[in-house]
């Protein structure tokens, strides 16, 4: 492989988890909460825009246990989460390549 191809492949290992973490703030999470009939809630007004999350009610809460868990999580702190991830990949990647 090139060291064009190589570089490549490398950036993919960071790209990637940062274009999921997009598409699911973007499309998947506003479509869950538009079906659990979610109540969306804006904090903040910066340059970037706001950190998004939703509410529901306490039987959405008892009947979706997981799912709202998850919309009532920021899209902040699913950001701060990929940051690690591509952090950890990053050292992983770096220090697994010394051997070889």
């Amino acid at each position: 492989m090139t060291s064009r191809g190589k570089a490549l492949v490398d950036s993919l290992w960071y790209v990637i988890p940062l274009a999921i973490t997009v598409l699911v703030n973007a499309v998947v999470r506003p479509f869950m909460a538009s079906e659990l009939n979610g109540e969306v809630v804006r904090k903040g007004a910066s340059v970037r825009g706001s950190d998004t999350y939703w509410v529901f009610d306490a039987v959405t809460r008892s009947e979706h246990p997981w799912q709202t868990r998850f919309l009532e999580t920021s899209d902040g702190a699913l950001a701060l989460v990929t940051l690690a991830v591509i952090a950890v990949l990053f050292v992983w990647r770096s220090f697994g390549r010394k051997g070889r």
